[in-house]
């Protein structure tokens, strides 16, 4: 059995990955404030949003610290995290009820998006069981995808309107948020993982 970490190691580890995040969504507010992300060529927008969740995986990977940060933060509190996404639902409304998104792409982000954040809230006062933990976070990274390959296939067909998605403040929902949350669907099936074999598998 694994000696559990420090309080200390833990604060410092907290501290840590605080200050990466705020930086990380800094820049993007930044590079998306500026036009430095519109000058981008549009189909390089689905790579930055996949490499924003796959680069916090692998650190997390990696990093027994990380990992036994996630530990102490626990498979609820990871879960209970989503909630923020009904920001996501807010803003894709906006921007489509102004033909700014196309159709499509809002139906399939926003509505997905809501629809995560009501499951993540009544996690609060569900049975806090594995099957209900492994079904939100399978459809909350399925909404994922489903958003992300809508947006791509639009930008792939031309749609001018899916250049939206990178000017600021709308950028800082795909390309920090969604990389967040998509981070925290895959640790949390790690987190899963674990628990799953430390019930089969009992120190004596």
């Amino acid at each position: 059995m694994q000696e559990p970490p420090k309080r200390p190691q833990l604060a410092t580890t907290k501290c840590e990955v605080l200050t990466n995040v705020a930086t990380w969504g800094a820049v993007v507010a930044a590079a998306s404030a500026s036009g430095v992300l519109a000058k981008l060529p549009a189909r390089l927008v689905a790579p930055l949003i996949i490499g924003g969740i796959a680069l916090p995986t692998i650190a997390y990977a990696r990093s027994s610290a990380l990992k036994a940060l996630a530990r102490d933060v626990g498979i609820h509190k990871l879960s209970l995290f989503h909630t923020w996404r009904v920001a996501g639902t807010a803003a894709f409304l906006f921007y489509g009820s102004k033909d700014e998104l196309p159709p499509p792409f809002v139906r399939n982000a926003a509505w997905g998006d809501l629809a995560t954040s009501i499951l993540a809230g009544a996690l609060i006062v569900l049975p806090q069981r594995h099957s209900t933990y492994v079904a939100f976070h399978l459809f909350g990274l399925s909404d994922f995808i489903a958003a992300l390959a809508t947006g791509l296939s639009l930008t792939l067909r031309g749609d001018a309107r899916m250049r939206t998605i990178v000017t600021f403040p709308l950028a800082l929902i795909p390309l920090f948020g969604v990389g967040l949350s998509g981070a925290a669907h895959l640790i949390a099936f790690d987190l899963l993982r674990d628990r799953r074999i430390e019930q089969s598998d009992p120190d004596p």
